[in-house]
């Protein structure tokens, strides 16, 4: 129970280091959640500050979710039921990145860090949830609407990759269901959004900034 409660802790300061704020004041002497959709994400990056800020952003969300899951795994679990133990971690680590301490509880919306989180315990998450995220970005132009597809799918394919490999499924299932229904939530305005047709697309016009 200590190594579980060590791993939470650990993994939501990491994931409370919100690369996408941390890049908008010390680069840009900015924060980005004053901006677009004042999400601290990836996606409200790419339209307010570029490609290179986004693409900055969705690597280090991603890795800090990496770093939380290996440190738990193979540091802080010990031998007590370790794949609970790493999705504790999986689950913590997204909300820090949600709700980090570090600047106010308001961060992002959690997809890259979970991509990165869950991809560390099972490497074929990435190509069997990136496909379709890219899929549906190129079809529709929505960041939004593919991360809230392939939020909905994670448990689905990590079903699937446990039960083809003849392991437990129960906690990893259970694990990133709950991370999908949290993903979900914090889309719960772009999906009204959506449903309106008034979400924004990619290649619509940058947000702009009080230097623009």
């Amino acid at each position: 129970m200590v190594n579980w409660i060590l791993s939470a802790a650990v993994a939501y300061l990491l994931g409370s280091l919100s690369f996408g704020i941390i890049l908008s004041k010390l680069k840009y002497k900015k924060d980005i959640r004053d901006y677009g959709s004042n999400n601290a994400g990836m996606t409200n990056t790419l339209r307010t500050f570029g490609k290179g800020a986004a693409a900055f952003v969705f690597t280090f969300d991603a890795l800090k979710g990496v770093a939380a899951v290996l440190l738990a795994k193979y540091l802080l679990c010990g031998a007590e039921d370790p794949v609970l133990c790493a999705y504790i971690a999986v689950f913590f680590v997204v909300l820090g990145h949600m709700f980090p301490v570090y600047f106010g509880f308001k961060g992002g919306k959690g997809a890259a860090t979970a991509l990165g989180a869950t991809t560390a315990l099972q490497p074929l998450t990435f190509p069997l949830v990136m496909v379709p995220f890219f899929l549906v970005v190129l079809t529709t132009k929505m960041v939004s609407l593919a991360s809230i597809i392939s939020g909905a799918l994670l448990p689905v394919v990590t079903f699937c990759i446990y039960y083809f490999k003849g392991e437990p499924t129960l906690v990893p299932t259970v694990g990133t269901a709950l991370l999908a229904a949290l993903i979900i939530f914090m889309h719960r305005s772009n999906i009204q959004r959506i449903l309106k047709g008034e979400e924004r697309k990619i290649g619509s016009d940058k947000v702009k900034t009080d230097e623009e």
